[in-house]
């Protein structure tokens, strides 16, 4: 059999390889972020004016949001993890955790557009993605310490998920706030909109699967009727 040998030169070039995958990895999906956290007006402002931030960053901070409901659900210790076996189910984790922030992404850029708001759809759905940041590690972070961690000691793993969640809640207005060049008192004004329109995309969206429902149901029912007589 042939071995497989790799030249001084070879190995060199995998190992700059992995060190510049490893840097960007750092710059782009790290120090950026943690940028952005700890100074959310220069960082919203350089991610709107300057374009540092990037889309596949914001996605992969939102597909991780979905994913660790998922492992929470499987390594979360017994102690905090309160998921009902019987009724969890994967593909609704994800939804239920993705399609919130989808619609207000919807409903606020639908908002800001009749309110002079300056910021687009994509940089409205990067302010979210971005805004998972810290959310997503104090995740991770409770996600180790509850194996370890006694109920004596769940206040402290309750307090690592609400500043998280406080976190993200908070980014999300600083960025809705910078990137359409709001006022304070307009930009809450446009986020309580943004939930009414909510609302209003749920129920449109209800009715609607509602509607494709009886449509499938008499489309099927004529097939059997036409089946039979046949």
């Amino acid at each position: 059999m042939r071995r497989l040998t790799l030249t001084r030169q070879q190995v060199n070039q995998v190992a700059v390889s992995i060190k510049h995958a490893l840097s960007y990895f750092y710059e782009h999906f790290i120090k950026f972020p943690f940028y952005v956290l700890t100074h959310p007006i220069d960082g919203f402002y350089e991610m709107k004016h300057e374009h540092r931030g990037l889309l596949r960053v914001a996605t992969f901070y939102i597909l991780l949001h979905g994913i660790l409901g998922i492992l929470e659900y499987n390594y979360t210790g017994f102690i905090f993890n309160t998921i009902n076996p019987n009724t969890f189910r994967m593909f609704r984790s994800i939804v239920v955790a993705l399609v919130p922030y989808m619609i207000f992404v919807v409903a606020n850029w639908s908002i800001t557009s009749l309110m002079d708001g300056k910021g687009k759809l994509k940089e409205i759905y990067m302010v979210v993605g971005y805004a998972f940041f810290p959310s997503v590690f104090l995740r991770i972070l409770n996600l180790f310490l509850s194996n370890y961690f006694t109920m004596d000691e769940a206040f402290f793993y309750h307090a690592i998920q609400a500043v998280g969640f406080g976190l993200t809640i908070l980014m999300i207005f600083m960025g809705i706030r910078s990137i359409h060049e709001y006022s304070v008192m307009r930009a809450l004004s446009t986020v309580f909109l943004s939930f009414v329109s909510m609302l209003v995309i749920v129920f449109i969206g209800l009715l609607a699967i509602g509607l494709a429902q009886q449509i499938a149901v008499f489309i099927t029912t004529i097939i059997k009727e036409l089946t039979l007589r046949l």
